[in-house]
């Protein structure tokens, strides 16, 4: 299937979302704005809309996920799970340098739409295949998780690392990969397609990440399921990384050992994002797939 693409424009990190969905008709701020923009962009899709965002409060508190081998991750159910059957799960893994607060709002509007979220916890470095692999078995022998319904997050190298780690197994039905390092996964990647559907996010003022060869990963990745590549004008390389004012901008390890990059921290896109991935998992895994 021929991916779709979008390109959604802004002002950069000092202004307003690029906004398909406008703050401002949606309801407000917070999570007026949060709730709005999840409705319109759910409409789009065709589907119901997810519950508001959670805030961090009225997450549960998550539980510590381990196996024979230690440590799994962090698991985070949602504050209402069904109480027969199981449920569709996401596999989140971070970036290079390992967990960071950047996670927070997506995990907030993966839990209110019904999913569980699991964090992987690497220890003491980076995302390596190994720590991926025992994520998607602990979701896989969970007894509250339909195995067929597990979804991939990824950000940046964590991204790189999933994709790599699972390129000889059927592990998701769907998978939202964020800034992933384009040119270095086309690089690596064998040209067999996706299962699944696809959502790729990127910004267009990101090195890293750039246009060309993220619309090439798109188009490698794209199997029979959509597949969807989204280009945020004025974003740099992890937008959605929690603004570390004065000292942003600043620079963070690009995906695959390619330098560094410049880090724009960008409050506004970031719910926008949040949002646009937490609709694709609950249209991919909760509402009967893509």
């Amino acid at each position: 299937m021929i991916p779709s693409t979008t390109i959604q424009d802004g002002n950069g990190p000092s202004g307003a979302a690029p906004a398909r969905v406008n703050a401002r008709r949606s309801g407000g701020r917070g999570r007026g704005a949060a709730r709005g923009a999840v409705a319109l962009v759910l409409l789009a899709l065709g589907a119901q809309p997810v519950a508001a965002r959670l805030s961090a409060e009225e997450l549960g508190q998550p539980v510590s996920i381990e196996d024979p081998a230690g440590p799994v991750g962090l698991m985070t159910l949602p504050p209402a799970p069904a109480a027969t059957g199981t449920m569709p799960a996401v596999l989140l893994v971070h970036d290079t340098l390992g967990p960071d607060q950047r996670s927070l709002p997506y995990v907030e509007q993966l839990a209110a739409a019904g999913l569980l979220v699991l964090e992987i916890a690497p220890e003491p470095d980076e995302p390596d295949a190994e720590v991926v692999r025992r994520g998607v078995a602990a979701l896989r022998a969970h007894p509250g998780v339909d195995p067929a319904r597990i979804g991939l997050l990824g950000f940046g190298g964590g991204a790189r690392a999933a994709m790599l780690a699972t390129v000889d197994q059927d592990a998701f039905a769907a998978r939202a990969l964020l800034y992933p390092g384009c040119a270095g996964l086309l690089r690596d990647l064998p040209a067999a397609p996706s299962r699944g559907g696809l959502l790729l996010l990127h910004g267009a003022e990101d090195p890293a990440n750039a246009e060309a060869d993220c619309v090439a990963l798109a188009q490698r990745l794209a199997g029979g399921a959509p597949t969807r590549r989204v280009m945020f004008r004025g974003a740099s390389y992890a937008w959605d990384f929690p603004s570390a004012e004065p000292l942003a901008p600043w620079l963070y390890p690009a995906p695959g050992d390619a330098g560094r990059v410049r880090i724009r921290p960008w409050p506004a896109l970031t719910a926008l994002s949040a949002t646009e991935v937490a609709s694709f998992f609950a249209f991919a895994l909760s509402w009967g797939g893509l």
